[in-house]
């Protein structure tokens, strides 16, 4: 992840300053790494304190993406698409390493899944991102079934 306005946090340090609903502690003074905080992950409801125990989730998985129009990208839009706050999430590292690459029809979070669902088809929308036919027909499943 990039630090895209140069002061020296990247987009992981810059969600994880956003997304704590308190004050977050840093590493040093110079306060470029963040290593405590408050997340409440919209994965599970859960609380975290320790900034280890947090991957940032792209809800948009890049692999995922590329596959999808994402490689036709100049290399700006790929930085701009990778280091989105809008894709970031702060969650538990393990459900993060779970998804992975995967896309809606294979992987859902455990509590929230209309609000991610959503969130990822805002994503992929506003990016441009296709589906195959086969795919558009299961996500719409997916969205009339969480989402009503």
């Amino acid at each position: 992840m990039a630090d895209i306005n140069g002061d020296c946090r990247n987009a992981r340090a810059e969600a994880l300053i956003a997304q704590s609903v308190a004050p977050v502690r840093f590493q040093t003074d110079k306060e470029c790494r963040v290593i405590a905080g408050r997340w409440n992950s919209t994965f599970t409801g859960n609380t975290i304190y320790d900034a280890a125990d947090i991957d940032i989730d792209h809800v948009v998985p890049l692999r995922w993406a590329w596959s999808r129009g994402a490689k036709t990208w100049d290399r700006e839009k790929r930085v701009q698409f990778a280091n989105d706050q809008a894709n970031l999430l702060a969650v538990e590292a393990s459900l993060n390493r779970q998804k992975g690459a995967k896309g809606l029809d294979e992987w859902l979070p455990p509590k929230n899944q209309c609000q991610y669902i959503l969130r990822f088809l805002r994503i992929k929308k506003v990016y441009g991102l296709e589906l195959s036919s086969k795919e558009s027909i299961a996500y719409e499943k997916i969205e009339a079934d969480y989402c009503g």
